[in-house]
């Protein structure tokens, strides 16, 4: 059964200092599909999972998924630099070096998969972001993705000086790898003061060629606030 999406357009209001809002893009798969979402990545929603002070420690557990459907986890590898900040921040900090190593894990995918898209939300002043990287059924095969696209993009200032936020979108042919018993998606912060702030997931039974548009099919989303992504039932 498609389990369908709703998705809700809203305008961008002030929500305390600087209250982050995901800009995920609508992506639309054939086939039987599930899309899961990471948000309000912060300290008061989430005790435990480290300060300055501790901010190369291993998290306590991978963080589940908190919007849409689904059961993968957001985690980041012990000894990488990586912290839940407060909520003004609303995001996954990373202060220093070494640089946060994170990973999107699904032990228990979509059947059939054939199609993976995934979307990061983060906001970076300097460095080169490399592109997210997959590895299936256990192993490390480290792939880049088919297909990818900026989907969003905001130059900002602040305390810390110029930054830039984005929204990158990657997908994966998954349908040449036979039964998918697992995956994970592995990803690094690209310099030290990059925030996370969410993350999105959608899987499906089918590959129908590029799910991801070209970049001009992004334009309308410029005068929009956050898309507000909630699933018609979520997988519990």
């Amino acid at each position: 059964m498609h389990r369908s999406l709703h998705l809700l357009a809203l305008a961008i209001a002030p929500c305390g200092a600087a209250r982050a809002t995901q800009e995920f893009a609508a992506f639309t798969l054939a086939g039987d599909s599930t899309s899961e979402g990471w948000y309000d990545l912060n300290n008061g929603a989430y005790a435990g999972y480290g300060g300055y002070a501790t901010h190369t420690n291993a998290w306590p557990a991978a963080i589940a998924s908190n919007l849409g459907e689904g059961d993968a986890g957001l985690n980041k590898r012990a000894g990488t630099s990586g912290y839940l900040a407060s909520a003004a921040t609303n995001g996954i900090y990373t202060p220093a070096t070494p640089l946060g190593a994170f990973t999107v894990s699904d032990a228990t995918p979509l059947a059939g998969l054939a199609t993976i898209v995934f979307q990061l939300d983060f906001e970076m002043g300097s460095g080169v972001f490399a592109a997210p990287v997959l590895s299936y059924n256990g192993g490390s095969q480290n792939l880049a993705a088919a297909f990818s696209r900026t989907v969003y993009s905001e130059a900002k200032s602040g305390g810390m000086g110029a930054s830039n936020r984005y929204v990158h979108a990657y997908q994966w042919d998954a349908s040449a790898f036979g039964v998918v018993d697992d995956f994970t998606i592995s990803w690094s912060a690209p310099a030290a003061h990059t925030i996370t702030y969410g993350a999105w997931l959608q899987q499906s039974d089918t590959f129908a060629g590029a799910a991801i548009p070209e970049p001009s099919a992004f334009a309308a989303f410029a005068g929009l606030g956050a898309l507000v992504l909630a699933a018609s039932r979520r997988r519990r």
